[in-house]
């Protein structure tokens, strides 16, 4: 169009003899508004979508259709007569031209305006699609603080609907002692356009509609649409990360709080002050009601320690697979239980499940549980009132207290064994020095009688020295390899082993009666050796002649002799090592004795028989 109108004017040039105002109205004019058409339609071409290019095209054309219209009508129906002197000078172009250009122009801003419209209306359908499906409450409010906009995320988040937050201001959504500070830091920004805080991720308190408080984080975003000033927060609810990060904080103390407790449990000198502290030291770290400590004898386990003034000799044993306790135990796992109340039976509690204590009223009962393995050593069971009141971390915790009290009770065992060597190794220096010297001297003197002349009665003497030399250093040697060390058991007949280790000894004319067919659970090498020193003992005490009977106890087993038997104030020491009653003897069998007893886990008691022998029995199988 613009190049149409340009070369009108041109040719028009040529072929009017008007003057230069009439040329410059007619032709020049409409050149340059040919020249900006054609300029301008390559920039739209250039900036602007190809929709509304058309539209100002047929602005445009409308504008031309109307002054081509305009010169018609102006040049054969105005301008028919001659135009007298002095009248205006008939136009023929310049009426196209101006049509022209306010077609364009009329065109250019009333597509501008459309399209800004639907851009608009474009760009709100996007933001409310975006919010709407967003998880996050998103609110818009205007310079007032009066809320224009909410997504539906907003009722799940504070409990109000949509319809009942907008038009609200959004110091509802607050509590009370924020409402101010957020009034007057807006009044602030809008008044001197600074920010107090940062708009990114600020962390603040909500309120819902039933009055709850919660955390949440906000981050604002600020936009003018036409004349209105108007915020958009993104509210997300951290009570989730906060509650996780209060835990980290708690575990983090705890941890802390538990290297001091063991320093003091390792320092510590005995296993029932370990255990003390064990269960002072659960109750204040996991901020409990009652920690006891159990430990295992046999297949039971026995309340040893408690916390607070109670004693805990008012609670009874259980086994070792019953309840809770038993189940930790045996499965060397922290077991954690939420709430008690759901498990618990009408006849039953919790706390009869780490051994009973006093009845106590219901509403004092332990609503959760830690229950604690300590190895091979027992449980701690840590009671709380309330339920779930034990994080998931604490059993991390757990493992970490369980760990320090059983490397403190192994540390005393090892320092008990060590004592033990220490002392075994005394009684060797002990014996080397003064029991082996005895018959060593003997034997000595009578080699001295036999060089000056003495006759061969001396020899005998000195057999019998050497022999009891040789008796000593074979028993010191057992003690010393052997020691309290058993070996893989098995289920072995008990009159079967009594037998072997008969035709072991020197029996002589001592008789042997064996009332027992039970099997038990032993090391069999072991065993007979046990037997073969008792055996031994009965034949050095009660002579050749002694009869020695093998029997069977509930649980466990006995050998009885018909000999002198041991007097009472003498039974607690004929254990002791080097003890003995015989001048030939070497006092180690009974040591001996005792300690592979205590080996295999027994006991041993010695009494007087039914006919005033020595009887020792042996329990605990």
């Amino acid at each position: 169009m613009g190049v149409l109108l340009f070369v009108c004017s041109i040719g028009w040039v040529f072929f009017d003899g008007d003057d230069s105002l009439v040329d410059f109205i007619e032709v020049i004019a409409p050149a340059i508004v040919g020249v900006g058409l054609i300029i301008g339609g390559g920039w739209l071409a250039r900036t602007h979508r190809e929709p509304r290019i058309s539209r100002v095209a047929l602005w445009t054309l409308s504008g031309a259709i109307t002054g081509v219209a305009v010169n018609i009508w102006y040049s054969f129906i105005i301008s028919l007569e001659a135009t007298p002197a002095g009248e205006p000078i008939a136009l023929s172009l310049n009426a196209t031209g101006i049509f022209i250009a306010a077609g364009a122009l009329l065109g250019y801003y009333a597509t501008g305006l459309k399209t800004r419209e639907r851009e608009l209306e474009q760009s709100e359908s996007r933001f409310r699609a975006l919010t709407e499906s967003s998880s996050f409450a998103v609110v818009t409010i205007d310079e007032t603080s009066t809320i224009r906009y909410a997504n539906e995320a907003v009722e799940e988040l504070f409990g109000y609907t949509r319809s009942e937050v907008v038009g609200e201001p959004l110091t509802m959504l607050m509590p009370e002692q924020f409402q101010d500070l957020h009034l007057n830091g807006v009044a602030q920004y809008l008044s001197e356009g600074t920010r107090t805080i940062d708009w990114d991720g600020i962390e603040l308190r909500g309120r819902r509609i039933d009055g709850e408080e919660f955390p949440i984080e906000i981050s604002f975003g600020e936009y003018a649409v036409d004349d209105d000033h108007l915020f958009t927060g993104v509210i997300h609810d951290i009570s989730d990360r906060k509650r996780t990060e209060q835990q980290l904080r708690t575990h983090t103390s705890k941890v802390t709080q538990l290297h001091e407790l063991a320093t003091e449990i390792n320092a510590a000198d005995s296993s029932a002050a370990i255990h003390q502290r064990a269960a002072d030291g659960a109750v204040e770290l996991f901020d409990a009601d009652l920690a006891r400590v159990s430990a295992v004898e046999g297949d039971q386990l026995i309340p040893v320690a408690q916390s607070g003034p109670d004693e805990v000799g008012d609670c009874d044993p259980v086994p070792t697979s019953f309840g809770y306790a038993g189940e930790s135990y045996e499965s060397g796992t922290v077991l954690r239980v939420d709430d008690l109340g759901d498990t618990r039976s009408a006849s039953s509690s919790a706390v009869r499940d780490g051994g009973t204590q006093p009845e106590s009223p219901a509403s004092t009962e332990p609503r959760a549980l830690l229950s604690i393995p300590l190895g091979e050593y027992g449980v701690i069971q840590v009671f709380a009132s309330e339920p779930r009141e034990f994080a998931g971390r604490d059993e991390e915790v757990a493992e970490m207290l369980a760990t320090h009290v059983v490397t403190a009770l192994d540390r005393l065992s090892a320092e008990a064994t060590i004592r033990r060597e220490r002392d075994r190794l005394e009684e060797f220096a002990s014996i080397l020095s003064h029991d082996l010297r005895n018959p060593l001297n003997v034997a000595q003197g009578r080699l001295e009688l036999i060089k000056s002349g003495g006759e061969g009665e001396h020899l005998p003497a000195i057999e019998r020295a050497l022999d009891r030399m040789e008796r000593l250093i074979e028993d010191m040697l057992t003690l010393a390899r052997e020691g309290a060390a058993v070996g893989e058991t098995e289920p072995v007949a008990l009159r079967t082993v009594a037998n072997r280790a008969w035709n072991n000894v020197a029996t002589e004319s001592a008789a042997l009666e064996i009332e027992s067919d039970s099997q038990i659970d032993a090391d069999e090498s072991r065993l007979i050796q046990l037997l073969e020193n008792l055996y031994r003992n009965a034949i050095e005490h009660g002579g050749d002649a002694v009869t020695i009977h093998v029997g069977t106890l509930e649980n466990g087993f006995y050998i009885e002799d018909t000999g002198p038997g041991i007097p009472e104030d003498e039974q607690a020491d004929v254990f002791e090592s080097g003890y003995t009653t015989n001048q030939d003897g070497t006092g180690f069998g009974l040591a001996i004795v005792k300690r592979i007893v205590e080996a295999h886990g027994w006991e041993i008691t010695v009494t007087t028989g039914c006919d005033g022998g020595a009887r020792f029995e042996i329990s605990g199988l």
